[in-house]
C-alpha cells in the first residue's frame, strides 16, 4: 500500500515539475491510485467474522485471544483503527458496492479527500508497528521498502527532464521522510 502510494505521489511530483498528464492520462492515473488505495484500506480494516477474512482488525483479535496480558493495548489499537471507517464507508457505496442513492439506506455523498486516505494509511502503519514492538515478532520497521535500482527510472525516461531530477528526488525522499515519521508512535 505505502509503496504505491510512495510512486503515486512521485508521479503526482513529476506532472507537476513538468504539466504533463493533466488530461484524460491524468485523471486515470489518479483514479487507478485511489480505488487502489482505498479498496487496500478496506481489506486491511474488514471488520468481516468469517475465518477466511484475512485483516489487520483480524491479527489483533487473534492476538488478544493468545496474549491476553496486551488486551488493553490490543483494544486501543483496535479503537486506533477506527480513523479508517471513512475511507471503508466511502469503498462500501461507491466502489465496491454502488448503489442507487434513492433506493439505499444510509446513502452518503462521495466525499473522499487525500487527507482522509493518509489518516487511514496513518492509523494502519502505526497500528502494525504498535503491536509489532508489542508481541515482539520483531518485522522490519520500515514503511516504505528500498528499491534495488533508481525509483524514478521511469518517470526520467520520459516525463521529467534531467534537470529536474534533483526535484524529483526531493520529493521521493520528503515523502519517506514523512512516512518514516510514523513508526515513532
Amino acid at each position: 500500500m505505502m509503496w504505491h502510494d510512495a510512486h503515486f505521489r512521485l508521479v503526482l511530483t513529476a506532472r507537476q515539475l513538468t504539466g504533463n498528464l493533466k488530461g484524460p492520462t491524468g485523471k486515470l492515473i489518479d483514479d487507478g491510485y485511489l480505488t487502489y488505495q482505498m479498496v487496500t484500506i478496506r481489506r486491511l480494516c474488514d471488520k468481516d467474522k468469517h475465518d477466511d477474512v484475512f485483516s489487520l482488525r483480524k491479527v489483533l483479535k487473534k492476538a488478544k485471544e493468545e496474549q491476553p496480558q496486551f488486551t488493553q493495548e490490543i483494544d486501543q489499537l483496535s479503537g486506533r483503527l477506527s480513523q479508517c471507517d471513512h475511507v471503508c464507508t466511502q469503498v462500501n457505496k461507491h466502489v465496491a458496492h454502488t448503489a442507487d442513492p434513492q433506493k439505499a439506506r444510509n446513502w452518503e455523498e462521495w466525499n473522499m479527500d487525500m487527507k482522509d486516505l493518509e489518516n487511514a494509511q496513518k492509523a494502519i502503519c502505526q497500528v502494525a508497528f504498535k503491536l509489532d514492538r508489542i508481541l515482539r515478532w520483531g518485522c522490519p520497521s520500515i514503511t516504505i521498502p528500498v528499491y534495488q535500482y533508481y525509483h524514478a527510472e521511469d518517470l526520467m525516461s520520459w516525463v521529467v527532464p534531467e534537470e529536474k531530477r534533483d526535484e524529483l528526488n526531493k520529493s521521493w525522499y520528503d515523502n519517506v521522510k514523512r512516512v518514516d515519521a510514523w513508526r515513532r508512535v
